[in-house]
């Protein structure tokens, strides 16, 4: 930090009513579970079902889920205090635990195990833990007691994650068959509010449940235990492909939960799953077939010369097939009902595209691959197209900087090489630095990346995202780095400009502090590589 800075020191029925849910009697119960794509529970901490349901104010989005899905109205826990609830839902058994000690270590049967030897994937994606494979007991905000999968040896570290690992939403059907995300105590209404877990699920999960409706996937949101005013009643809701919306009354916990994905599966039965009813009277009843969408080869092509790609899928639910793709290269579109993807490309560049086959009764599948275009002439000449990328001219040009911004003093916040670095922020006042260089990317380029060291420090603590430094081409966002991503070192950071190849772009930093304790964002030997 700078000298004009500071060094950081390291009545349940009338609300159900009020919801608008519409009471599904257990009459209606299916005769199997149909078998979602990907299955994804979440797991929230320590409130009771009046606590959350009803409560539109708090918690405007769980309730407009709890309407978007299937809501039980009488979900229990099966403990206190939370580590047993855990391992229930995921093992079928409290293991003994009437403690949220740690650690512990078991070699009996677990969901993912189950799931691993079966073939399908999972994995377990923590907030705010520090690293995959981390297997202490609290770090920060994280806390080992609401990570069951770490207990299990037959569980590989790597499936051990952090959320900062969960995919994003382009990305979906790359997460494994099952998949668990618990929050962090802040998140997760254990230590924070019922409001913070409300807005961290709309801002983290909302895209999944949406996107698992159209991708026969499934979401369940449960709580692990109430705050012992209720019986243990707790909310869970079920949302995704084929679950018809409503309140359900049936007695259901972690283990009618847990022994219903289980047989999505065809997975043995665990411990107290295996007395336990699954969960069958939510389901629409539609096809229990399903479909399953070859991965296409990444693509070339050249602008100006006809391409085509036939997308090919397998079918068992019945219907009719419908094809889509997203992200596709100008000049190419997609026949709905066949598959086939040609056209001419019209512009260079490389796209990620992602298609989709959709049964009409309900099931479908995704695959995601690359396409490149590349110019019609001329060749690109592979280079590094920025000028001063180190700074060590010892001035901004090309670059324009705020005054500061370009920096020798080493002592304070060493270059990664050289002698010269360029110091965003770290005033510890409201203040912003901007680090900006216009470049133009040829069109005969089909391979665009920018790559920049980036050293964060900050005296702030806690996990709110305060102090920003932003990446910017003048149209959109590329990267966003906070005072959460503080580290001790350089880490090299890599972006693909591909969608800029043939323009003219001013690639810009931007660096905001809120004036609460100081984070310095530092940037050294940057380069935007073509070819």
């Amino acid at each position: 930090m700078r000298t004009r800075k500071f060094f950081s020191a390291a009545a349940v029925l009338g609300l159900l009513a009020g919801l608008g849910s519409t009471a599904i009697p257990a009459a209606e119960a299916a005769t199997s579970v149909p078998r979602p794509d990907h299955t994804l529970v979440v797991i929230m901490e320590n409130h009771s079902y009046n606590e959350i349901i009803g409560d539109t104010t708090d918690a405007p989005y769980i309730n407009s889920l709890a309407q978007q899905g299937a809501n039980f109205t009488s979900s229990f826990a099966v403990s206190h205090p939370s580590e047993p609830n855990y391992l229930a839902l995921f093992s079928g058994s409290t293991q003994g635990l009437t403690s949220d000690s740690c650690p512990h270590t078991y070699t009996t049967g677990s969901l993912g195990a189950e799931a691993l030897s079966a073939g399908f994937g999972f994995s377990g994606y923590s907030e705010s833990m520090p690293s995959q494979g981390y297997t202490g007991c609290t770090s920060g905000e994280y806390a080992r007691k609401h990570n069951p999968w770490v207990n299990y040896s037959t569980i590989p570290t790597t499936d051990n994650k952090t959320f900062a690992q969960f995919p994003a939403a382009a990305s979906y059907s790359t997460l494994p068959t099952l998949s668990f995300v618990v929050p962090n105590l802040l998140d997760d209404m254990h230590d924070g509010t019922i409001a913070q877990g409300d807005t961290w699920l709309k801002n983290n999960i909302d895209s999944y449940a949406q996107w698992a409706k159209a991708h026969n996937s499934l979401l369940v949101v449960t709580w692990d235990e109430d705050d012992s005013s209720q019986s243990n009643q707790i909310p869970t809701l079920f949302v995704g492909a084929g679950v018809k919306p409503g309140a359900y009354s049936e007695n259901i916990t972690h283990y009618s939960v847990l022994r219903t994905i289980e047989d999505a599966y065809g997975l043995g039965h665990l411990g107290s799953s295996a007395s336990a009813n699954p969960i069958t009277d939510i389901w629409s009843g539609g096809s229990t077939g399903s479909v399953t969408l070859s991965t296409p080869a990444n693509q070339s092509s050249t602008v100006g010369t006809a391409a085509s790609l036939q997308l090919q899928a397998t079918d068992t639910a019945g219907g009719t097939l419908n094809y889509t793709a997203t992200g596709l290269p100008a000049g190419l579109s997609i026949n709905t009902g066949t598959g086939l993807i040609n056209g001419t490309p019209t512009t260079a560049g490389t796209s990620s595209v992602t298609v989709t086959a959709t049964d009409s009764t309900g099931p479908s599948s995704s695959a995601t691959f690359t396409w490149t275009v590349a110019g019609s002439g001329g060749g690109c000449t592979a280079a590094q197209l920025l000028g001063n990328p180190g700074f060590e001219t010892g001035k901004a040009a090309p670059w324009t900087a705020t005054a500061g911004v370009i920096n020798s003093d080493t002592s304070s916040e060493p270059a990664h090489s050289g002698s010269w670095d360029a110091w965003l922020d770290g005033y510890g006042s409201p203040h912003t630095d901007t680090l900006a260089q216009k470049v133009t990317i040829p069109a005969t380029c089909v391979n665009a990346t920018l790559t920049y060291w980036l050293h964060v420090d900050t005296g702030k603590t806690g996990s709110t995202a305060a102090d920003t430094l932003t990446l910017s081409d003048g149209s959109s966002t590329l990267a966003t780095y906070s005072n959460l991503n503080a580290n001790s070192g350089y880490t090299q950071e890599t972006v693909n400009l591909s969608g800029d190849i043939g323009k003219t772009v001013t690639l810009t930093f931007t660096g905001t502090e809120d004036g609460n304790q100081q984070t310095s964002f530092v940037l050294d030997d940057t380069a935007l590589n073509v070819s």
